[in-house]
């Protein structure tokens, strides 16, 4: 029997380093016969890989299918689209390895397959911070327009594939098959042994350095200024009833903006119907200051869900690799281990449900992408043309007269918009 009765994910083998010792057996599990959880696991996993493929492929057709698409914005979208792609692409090793239970791919699969998993989550994470950084700049800082073209945007995200390619090769190297008992395999990860360093944790504070703290504090702080510089031009957008005593619940009911208004999808439109009588300002939004507040808030919104998505479903895999750490720190005649290898896969597939969520939000959500993905699917709709809703930083707006310059005027000219 290759599993102890006591736990069904860590099994005895040999490293040439550590030589005898218990081992996290990560996508393995050697559970009882009448076990038959990893048959909703694998039914669950077939389902997030097509539907994944499916979704992504989908948004990469229709970035690079639309002129009107290639926005500063969509390139880091379609950065997005492309590492959801890739870390979708694990799945089937995974899911037949929960069948077979011991691991059949041999030595470079066991090395490249958690590699591709590390690479694909530290650039989806950094994408968004710098999706944050570019709105930041369009929103924020004046000229209230990106500091990035479209060539600099592919730059960037070439960038990140390099870096990031380069910092996780010590998983590749780290991931090795332990032969067991029986002629059994598995593919787990093995710390170099050293007298001096403690690989195990200096992996473990760069893994969350990098993938958790400083991209969400960054997110943090850059939404943080953009939500700030939304809700301070609140009063930009809305107008007092002073004059008229009747009318000034009912204005600033429809004309203040709140932060329930920037988050839900659902949130309200703003009324550009109420006027006051004899007096030269309107008692609320114009139609085309509707039209530009609308669109600030569905390009933040889908913005701002899209990192939280991701950072809450991300969240369980990245505490997980801390659990596995504290865990496996036991020597041989500690037998307390309380994680088990469905603990891993549980959080691992939640990360891989977000390549199927993260497409989702934009077809739903995204006017834009919506009308590109229908007509992608073939599917008969009233034709919208792409350029009637901005993209960001496409430069391409709506002619409208406006007496003055605003905050919302100069933003608008310079492509904050729908994504």
């Amino acid at each position: 029997m290759v599993a102890a009765s006591w736990n069904t994910s860590y099994v005895f083998g040999y490293d040439d380093q550590w030589g005898g010792r218990y081992f996290f057996t990560y996508f393995s599990e050697f559970s009882p016969p009448n076990d038959r959880h990893y048959l909703l696991e694998i039914v669950l996993l077939v389902i997030t890989f097509i539907f994944s493929i499916m979704a992504n492929i989908s948004i990469i057709i229709c970035v690079t299918r639309n002129p009107e698409m290639k926005t500063v914005t969509n390139c880091f979208v379609l950065n997005l689209a492309i590492s959801d792609v890739l870390f979708a692409f694990t799945i089937p090793v995974v899911a037949y390895t929960r069948f077979t239970r011991s691991w059949v791919f041999g030595k470079i699969t066991c090395k490249l397959v958690p590699y591709l998993q590390f690479v694909s989550a530290m650039v989806l994470l950094w994408t968004l911070t710098f999706i944050s950084i570019d709105r930041h700049h369009c929103i924020v800082v004046p000229p209230y327009r990106s500091n990035m073209s479209r060539l600099q945007a592919v730059g960037t995200s070439l960038l990140i594939w390099l870096i990031f390619s380069g910092l996780t090769i010590p998983v590749a190297l780290w991931f090795k098959e332990i032969t067991l008992e029986e002629d059994l395999m598995i593919c787990t990860l093995v710390f170099p042994k050293s007298r001096y360093l403690i690989y195990s944790t200096m992996f473990i504070i760069i893994v969350a350095l990098l993938a958790c703290l400083l991209p969400m504090v960054l997110l943090v702080y850059y939404y943080h200024q953009i939500f700030r510089k939304i809700l301070s031009t609140k009063n930009a957008w809305s107008t007092s009833c002073v004059e008229i005593k009747s009318c000034r619940t009912q204005t600033r009911r429809q004309s203040e903006l709140s932060f329930t208004d920037i988050l839900v999808p659902w949130s309200r439109r703003f009324s550009a119907q109420l006027s006051i009588p004899n007096s030269s300002r309107q008692g609320s939004l114009s139609t085309q200051e509707e039209i530009r507040l609308n669109k600030h808030l569905r390009a933040v919104r889908v913005l701002f869900l899209n990192v939280l998505v991701v950072l809450v479903m991300w969240l369980p895999i990245t505490l997980m690799m801390v659990l596995i750490h504290i865990d496996g720190r036991r020597s041989n005649e500690d037998k307390g281990y309380f994680l088990r290898s469905h603990h891993f896969v549980a959080a691992l597939s939640v990360a891989f449900i977000n390549t199927v969520i993260n497409p989702l939000l934009y077809g739903l959500l995204s006017d834009n992408f919506r009308n590109g993905l229908m007509k992608i699917w073939c599917i008969r709709h009233e034709r919208v043309q792409l350029g009637d809703l901005t993209t960001p930083s496409s430069g391409r707006t709506a002619k409208m007269k406006r007496p003055s310059a605003s905050f919302s005027e100069r933003s608008e000219k310079f492509g904050l918009g729908l994504i």
